[in-house]
């Protein structure tokens, strides 16, 4: 591996961290999405004030990071939500050894595998795109997490669903196809689509159905589309 660049971040009354990165396109990409760009940020929001108000009434508030890459949002949600316990799932074993890094210190349940409607095993496919594009696809040698199972899991620990953050390459076509009732518990829903990368192939298809059948708002900034619930209860 390549010397690390590094950042670091400093947020008021929130302390600072250093964040380490290859130099490379994919991950310096990363960092001016997450920390420079602010994408993951509430205050975009005409409603980000409510959803900051639930994180303050919530006694345990759970986050995932679905496609977590080298942990860039998993440390950003860690600062600004500190109290929240975060599920963070990323595939590739290289950005994984980062991710760790990256979260040491951090309330961060960090796991070596991908999600999906079920449990079962995976392949991953490098088309290319560097660190932040692998995919998954039918075969084996990955492991895929049932995100009904996780969130279950998580429930039964006593956390309470407050954002579902979803970045993972064309799979959401199969995480929203099958059972979606994880889902609905999560006041708000962060999720990348990716048609404009895999043309023809309907991957935001599921979503879609899933986000029009319910009282939800449908916000698109940039890449990522926020779908937060009419009524926000912790």
């Amino acid at each position: 591996m390549a010397a690390l660049e590094q950042l670091d971040i400093r947020l008021p009354e929130r302390g600072s961290r250093v964040f380490r990165y290859r130099p490379t396109r994919a991950d310096r990409g990363v960092v001016t999405q997450i920390f420079e760009s602010q994408d993951y940020s509430l205050g975009r929001l005409q409603r980000g004030a409510e959803l900051v108000a639930l994180y303050e009434r919530t006694a345990r508030p759970l986050i995932l990071d679905l496609g977590a890459n080298i942990g860039a949002a998993a440390v950003y949600f860690g600062m600004h939500f500190p109290r929240a316990h975060i599920v963070a799932l990323e595939p590739q074993a290289e950005n994984f050894v980062l991710l760790e890094d990256n979260v040491e210190g951090l309330d961060v349940d960090a796991r070596l595998s991908a999600i999906g409607s079920g449990d079962g095993e995976a392949a991953l496919v490098d088309p290319g795109e560097g660190e932040w594009g692998y995919r998954t696809a039918a075969g084996r040698g990955v492991r895929v997490e049932s995100a009904a199972r996780l969130v279950a899991e998580k429930l039964g620990a006593g956390y309470a669903p407050y954002i579902a953050k979803i970045d993972i390459e064309g799979a959401e076509a199969e995480l929203f196809g099958g059972d979606t009732a994880w889902a609905d518990r999560f006041p708000l829903v962060i999720i990348e689509l990716h048609d404009w990368l895999l043309p023809r192939a309907g991957t935001s298809r599921a979503f879609l159905a899933w986000a029009a059948a319910r009282p939800r708002d449908f916000v698109a900034i940039g890449e990522n589309v926020f779908s937060i619930a009419h009524d926000l209860v912790s």
